[in-house]
């Protein structure tokens, strides 16, 4: 098969948000051997080392260059938006904020690839699907999670000029998914939750459940000594649902396990952190690490895992990781949404502080629970999430849209 993928950064297996669509692209090649073709923009955090180990598997058009400017975001919405303004009414949009990533130069590389090529599929990051919205080949949108639920949530819990700015983005971001989404022949997200969300948002919405993956033999566990007493939760620290995470953890949680634990260290372990997160780390038993290049030393030496999700929507890269690495895990109803664990089995739940607090000092002095727990998560990994099982259903997927265009 032919497919031509469009991204709003180039894939990467090292960025939460991007591994994703590397893994997808990857296993679609090399394991079921389709033809596959990427356009990308590259902005200042792409690598270029990504870039070249794309082209082993798959064809990669020249980038084109990005600067993030979301500080600018507005300005930039509106200038594009006036060019893009026939396309958005026609969908039932005024303002649309996706068209941050309008680009003439991108708009005529796709049009050219189009025309150039007779793909049998496309498949385009949410950020992208304005350029494809009206191109009449078989197609999939990859939004992964119902990003609009996200951005409500983050506007109940803000306050002030903040939750006026989330309240717009909300409504923005709601209208977008509401009216892009069904001009696609399916929607590619990674829990039954976002399917719900998103085809109750708009009926004529049809979502596909594939769930995220993880590379089993990279994170594997290692017979490496504890650091005793060390928690890790791992994070984009600069995302408002993430920083909400965090500090919620610091601020209500934390002080509970100090308390019977005054020895803890807590290490948040993401790149970007805002400066509130960074400012934690005034306190001597948290450590703030900015970007590193492997999670996994960090993930080897703590002794609990954490991941106190009190916001967000889909499911959790980084906790799928910590368990295929067999780490003793506490986390929320949310951080394990998606994911076919059973409480006090794999991981434990705790939807409050002091549930969550008593959990994890529990773990911290009981070396055996650890290794139970850690076991039976790494066993569930090994048996229901590896990047090949997904791109199975993937696959599958494919084919059936194809059929269903008859």
């Amino acid at each position: 098969m032919k497919l031509l993928f469009l991204s709003h950064e180039i894939p990467s297996p090292a960025v939460s948000d991007l591994s994703v669509h590397y893994h997808h692209i990857r296993d679609l090649s090399k394991l079921y051997g389709h033809n596959i073709t990427v356009i990308s923009f590259a902005s200042e955090r792409s690598s270029i080392q990504d870039l070249e180990h794309l082209k082993s598997f798959c064809s990669i058009e020249d980038t084109v260059k990005m600067k993030r400017q979301f500080m600018k975001l507005p300005v930039i919405v509106a200038k594009n938006g006036i060019h893009n303004l026939p396309k958005n009414i026609k969908h039932g949009l005024l303002v649309n904020e996706l068209d941050y990533f309008y680009d003439r130069r991108m708009e005529q590389k796709i049009q050219e690839a189009v025309k150039k090529d007779t793909f049998d599929l496309i498949l385009s990051t949410r950020h992208m699907a304005n350029y494809v919205v009206d191109i009449d080949v078989p197609k999939i949108v990859c939004p992964l999670d119902a990003m609009f639920e996200q951005r409500r949530q983050v506007f109940v819990n803000s306050e002030g000029l903040q939750r006026a700015i989330y309240g717009l983005r909300y409504v923005l971001n709601r209208s977008h998914e509401k009216h892009i989404y069904e001009a696609f022949d399916a929607c590619l997200v990674v829990t039954q939750q976002d399917k719900m969300l998103l085809e109750s948002l708009n009926p004529r919405i049809h979502c596909v459940v594939v769930p995220v993956g993880v590379d089993v033999a990279h994170f594997s566990p290692i017979d490496r000594i504890e650091e005793p007493s060390s928690l890790v939760f791992v994070s984009a620290f600069q995302y408002p649902p993430q920083v909400a995470n965090v500090l919620h953890f610091y601020n209500e949680i934390f002080p509970l396990i100090r308390k019977k634990n005054p020895e803890v260290k807590l290490y948040l372990v993401g790149r970007d952190p805002v400066k509130e997160v960074v400012d934690l780390s005034a306190d001597p038993s948290v450590f703030v690490t900015g970007y590193v290049e492997d999670v996994r030393p960090y993930l080897e030496k703590s002794t609990v895992f954490v991941a106190p999700i009190i916001l967000g929507t889909g499911m959790k890269t980084k906790v799928v990781e910590a368990m295929s690495m067999g780490k003793a895990i506490v986390t929320t109803t949310l951080g394990v949404q998606g994911i076919a664990v059973k409480n006090k089995k794999h991981v434990v739940v705790a939807d409050n502080p002091n549930e969550f607090a008593r959990a994890t000092i529990s773990l911290l002095k009981d070396q055996q629970a650890r290794a139970t727990l850690g076991a039976n998560a790494r066993k569930l990994v090994e048996e229901r999430y590896s990047w090949e099982t997904m791109a199975k259903a993937l696959n599958e997927s494919l084919y059936k849209v194809l059929s269903q265009r008859g």
